[in-house]
């Protein structure tokens, strides 16, 4: 899967969300896995509905964060390929 500013990252439905004040929990119910995420890597998960690329979600990261950084796009991006590594998201 190449994923690049163009991908629109769409979440897998066995996925199940507990937030936390400083970000959430997610259980992945066919692998039987527990990972945890900061606010930041939570406000990407949000964002990947199936509706918006990467780098529209960099955008309302970048805004929701009032990050000036120009490494937010890459950030995004590894966010993204580590759940795709870890297979959280639909192929």
């Amino acid at each position: 899967m190449e994923i690049n500013e163009d991908f629109v990252p769409v979440t897998k439905e066995c996925v199940e969300v507990e937030e936390l004040d400083d970000g959430c929990i997610l259980y992945d119910t066919e692998k039987d896995k527990v990972h945890s995420l900061n606010i930041t890597a939570t406000s990407v998960w949000i964002c990947c509905d199936g509706k918006h690329s990467i780098q529209e979600i960099a955008d309302v990261v970048g805004k929701c964060f009032k990050s000036k950084s120009k490494s937010v796009l890459k950030d995004i991006i590894k966010i993204i390929n580590d759940f795709s590594k870890k297979e959280l998201l639909t192929p």
